[in-house]
């Protein structure tokens, strides 16, 4: 699954009309963010599901950034936009606020001496809650198991509000448009289950 790192791709996504490299962002409006985007498999295909919504990819390396960018200009989605940059500047990045984020499949950071790093750490809720807008939701996928029960202590500790949540997501009864991460299909491939919550503030 890994990318071999190429040197250049910074450099290719700046000078792409489909990078963001002007700070703060201003969110359009209607607007869809994953944080952790990869090589943008999921956030591609809702953006071509859905041209009347706007979508935003963040993602902290520039090689898989560049696969994303590659998708963008193949299936020539203008209505999706990069940055290359790590969540925990989340504020620094944007302002105005999004209909929807996506935290899918992010670094479950095992250690217990780098739970603070982790994208459902209450510092990184607290930067969500200030993006998001009134009615606005936060969707968590994941194949770890350590992450999605330390998900959910966070949340009741900030007393966000789980609207639902399950151990087997490829097989829930959630109304949801769901489409695959790279990593995702590798996993419902092997017939592992997916994690996944849905919550707002």
């Amino acid at each position: 699954m890994r990318l071999r790192h190429n040197k250049n791709a910074i450099n290719l996504l700046e000078k792409s009309e489909f990078y963001i490299n002007s700070f703060p962002y201003k969110f359009l409006p209607n607007t869809v963010l994953e944080i952790g985007m990869g090589k943008g498999k999921m956030l591609s295909e809702l953006a071509s599901l859905n041209q009347n919504i706007n979508y935003i990819g963040m993602e902290k390396y520039s090689t898989p950034a560049l696969s994303a960018l590659r998708k963008i200009e193949k299936n020539n989605l203008k209505n999706m936009k990069l940055v290359v940059a790590d969540a925990i500047e989340l504020n620094k990045f944007f302002e105005g606020k999004v209909k929807t984020i996506w935290l899918t499949f992010s670094d479950p950071w095992p250690k217990k001496r780098h739970f603070k790093r982790r994208l459902v750490y209450k510092t990184f809720l607290e930067q969500y809650k200030s993006i998001l807008d009134e009615e606005g939701i936060v969707y968590f996928k994941s194949d770890n198991l350590g992450l999605y029960e330390f998900a959910i202590e966070q949340l009741e500790e900030f007393k966000a509000k789980i609207i639902y949540k399950t151990t087997d997501f490829h097989n829930c009864d959630f109304e949801i448009q769901n489409c695959l991460t790279d990593y995702e299909q590798k996993f419902k491939n092997e017939g592992k289950n997916i994690y996944f919550i849905a919550f707002k503030f």
